[in-house]
Formats: structure tokens, C-alpha cells, sequence
């Protein structure tokens, strides 16, 4: 099994579950929402791995760009925030740069990094 970290995505959407930022630190967890009606290719984030308790989703131009990416995920995929929350405009809520890490199968890597290249900031060990 490979590690795969993914770099800037963004989380957003915390203060809609009363949350003003998720903490910086902390695993949080990820999983595709493809039944979410304003959005199929949400991706849903977690407090716990048994994903009971959504407190986000990441940022809708992130979620498009790992729809397939995500089809690789072995086991947990999750999310640790690395800052804290900035508002880029008073349209959009606050955005908080996150990091995505999952494992997937060896066969499957270089598949991954050619979907990854030139998109995020990624490494595949």
C-alpha cells in the first residue's frame, strides 16, 4: 500500500454545523456524498471515522477535481486542517487550507499521479 497526501484543498461550510473553524491538529474524515442534491460530487468531512457527525465539505471546485481521484481511497481517507479559516469575500464563507491523506494500492499510484499532476500539490510514498 502507498500513502497518498494531497495539499490546499480547502474546507468550508463549518460555520453551517456550528463550528466557526475546525481545529488545527485534529484527524477529521472524508467521504463522497453522491447522493447530496445540490451537489453530486460533494465531498462530505467528518469528526469521527464512523462519519456520523459531518462538521464541513470541502470547497466545490476541490470536491469536482478529486471525484476520481477518490475512487483509489483504501481504508480511511481523512483531512487535517492547517490553518486557521480565511474569508476571501463576503459571498463565500470562511475557507480553511486543509491536507488530504488515504492509502491506496501499489498497482494503482502512478494511475493517481497522473490525475494528481499539475492540480494539487501531492505525494505519493
Amino acid at each position: 500500500m502507498k500513502n497518498v497526501i494531497i495539499r490546499n484543498t480547502y474546507a468550508v461550510g463549518m460555520h453551517h454545523s456550528g463550528f466557526k473553524q475546525l481545529e488545527v491538529g485534529p484527524l477529521y474524515f472524508c467521504s463522497k456524498e453522491p447522493s447530496n442534491p445540490k451537489d453530486p460530487n460533494a465531498v462530505a468531512v467528518y469528526a469521527d471515522e464512523s462519519l456520523r457527525r459531518r462538521v464541513c465539505y470541502l470547497r466545490r471546485e476541490d470536491a469536482l477535481k478529486l471525484k476520481d481521484v477518490l475512487n483509489y481511497v483504501q481504508g480511511p481517507c481523512y483531512l487535517r486542517a492547517k490553518m486557521c479559516p480565511e474569508k476571501f469575500s463576503r459571498f463565500k464563507g470562511p475557507m480553511q487550507n486543509c491536507s488530504i491523506g488515504f492509502k491506496c494500492n501499489d498497482t494503482d499510484s502512478e494511475r493517481l499521479a497522473t490525475l494528481l499532476n499539475g492540480v494539487f500539490v501531492h505525494k505519493i510514498y
